[in-house]
């Protein structure tokens, strides 16, 4: 598949945007939402139009068809890639805050579905064209009105931000928020014994295996602080079982710090987590760069 880099661009500024604000839990599914169907727009140019048509959606088209322009018409000075991301992100935190704070994840999925069904609405037909209907094709068409498929509504109704994972597990964010936070107080607990080395190797590899699992799925949906948690507290479980990292108390209270942003995130707390996130982030450059963390 072809990488789409107006596409990517254009999410990714939306998803950052979001990452600077405090999110509740409706608040994180009707980004999902959001980011979903951006994914899976056919033509992202007219999504952003139609989205400019849309009163809940209209000022956040504006800034996205700016953005849009910018990689499509612009000569892109990749040196300074970098600085405009930062600048075009920037701009869509107002935006992308007043639309979360007034809609809903039920009324995001209503008010993106509408247009849809809007666009489909307007397709003429020309009838004079059909072509006749074999016998073995109205055969299949029995079969299959005999036999009916679920319905639209029932397959809007199973649409969740889940969408593709590998597992025949129908999941919602409620489902998801209960499997991220699950092992939190236990692992917490855990902190205190790895600093003793005091534990067996089953034990902390089900824990690394759970938290990558985790991490994995919450990259996969668009969950960038809590994903990066994910990975820096493997990365120093890790370290730490491998004897490249000691379990001092600078280094377990950066591990503790990593589960705090990952709660405080999923439960859209409304709390500054500047210090531990600061902490957690320092932490996993300083594992990155250093063989041994006294």
């Amino acid at each position: 598949m072809k990488f789409d880099f107006t596409r990517n661009y254009i999410i990714q500024c939306v998803m950052t945007a979001a990452n600077q604000l405090r999110l509740s839990s409706e608040k994180i599914e009707s980004l999902a939402i959001l980011r979903e169907h951006l994914t899976k727009a056919e033509n992202i140019f007219e999504e952003i139009e139609r989205f400019k048509k849309i009163t809940q959606l209209s000022k956040l088209g504006i800034k996205l068809t700016e953005i849009y322009n910018y990689t499509e018409n612009g000569k892109i000075d990749f040196l300074k890639l970098s600085e405009r991301f930062k600048n075009h992100s920037g701009n869509l935190i107002g935006d992308v805050s007043n639309l979360l704070d007034i809609v809903t994840p039920q009324q995001m999925k209503e008010i993106l579905q509408k247009e849809k069904i809007a666009d489909n609405e307007n397709v003429e037909i020309d009838l004079t064209k059909r072509k006749p209907v074999r016998e073995s094709e109205l055969s299949k068409i029995k079969n299959e009105i005999e036999t009916p498929k679920r319905t639209t509504t029932d397959d809007l109704k199973k649409e969740i931000i889940f969408d593709g994972l590998e597992t025949e597990e129908e999941f919602n964010f409620e489902k998801y928020e209960a499997r991220i936070l699950r092992p939190i107080k236990e692992i917490d607990a855990f902190l205190n014994r790895v600093a003793r080395y005091d534990y067996t190797e089953n034990e902390i590899n089900n824990y690394i295996r759970t938290m990558k699992e985790n991490g994995n799925l919450s990259q996969k949906i668009g969950f960038e602080i809590i994903s990066n948690m994910h990975a820096i507290f493997v990365q120093g479980l890790e370290a730490i079982h491998n004897k490249k990292v000691a379990p001092s108390s600078t280094a377990i209270e950066a591990l503790r710090a990593c589960l705090i942003v990952i709660v405080a995130v999923v439960r859209g707390k409304e709390v500054d987590i500047t210090n531990y996130l600061n902490r957690a982030e320092n932490f996993g450059k300083l594992i990155s760069q250093t063989k041994r963390v006294i």
